[in-house]
């Protein structure tokens, strides 16, 4: 497994390691990477093929998995029939530890999408990841590192005992503190449900929505 240690600096990546990061991307390959949650499996969100991969490593099917972006613009390019009110949440707790589901038109592999048309979108809180589908130029997936029923993996040895040679690529910025991850809400129905509370607390969205 190749492993990327971004620097501490305006530009974590050498012009090497994007073209590294990208190429993986680009060949349907799954990589890890951190979020401000927890590390990631980013794969490209348009390809069926590293889709399904990604699936495999999971060892589940037809269990949502959300998408990174790089901004909160382009959620808002992305997203179709927001409301006001989800404009107004989506600006307030993003950049963050929110998964936000909204019904999209966007080209997605199937298997992204749900049956009434949703996909789960982030804009984490971090630098290094909101980075990746910039490079890339296209979004990304964002799932924790884990085999289905197995604790998400939080260092590069928890990584390697789940996926050692099914890895190619890691960006690697040591161990992650244990995370309650994002908070899911759907703002695709009215009224908004939250469907998981994470670091961000049910009680603080509820304000802000009353």
């Amino acid at each position: 497994m190749r492993i990327i240690s971004p620097a501490v600096e305006a530009n974590p990546f050498s012009a090497k390691e994007i073209t590294e990061i990208r190429t993986a991307l680009e060949e349907d390959q799954v990589i890890v990477y951190p979020t401000d949650t927890l590390y990631g499996l980013g794969a490209d969100v348009t390809s069926t093929k590293a889709v399904d991969t990604l699936y495999s490593l999971k060892s589940r099917d037809n269990s949502p998995i959300s998408v990174l972006l790089s901004s909160n613009h382009q959620l808002l390019e992305m997203a179709t029939d927001l409301s006001n009110k989800a404009i107004e949440l989506i600006k307030a707790f993003l950049p963050g530890a929110l998964t936000v589901i909204c019904r999209t038109d966007y080209e997605f592999a199937p298997q992204l999408i749900s049956q009434m048309g949703t996909v789960g979108f982030r804009v984490p809180g971090d630098s290094i990841s909101r980075e990746l589908p910039e490079m890339f130029g296209k979004p990304i997936t964002t799932t924790s590192v884990n085999p289905a029923g197995m604790k998400p993996a939080s260092s590069r040895s928890e990584v390697e005992a789940y996926y050692a040679n099914q890895i190619d690529l890691m960006i690697d910025i040591g161990p992650i503190n244990p995370s309650r991850g994002s908070t899911v809400i759907d703002v695709s129905s009215s009224p908004f449900k939250i469907l998981r509370e994470g670091e961000i607390s049910r009680q603080a969205l509820q304000e802000f929505l009353n």
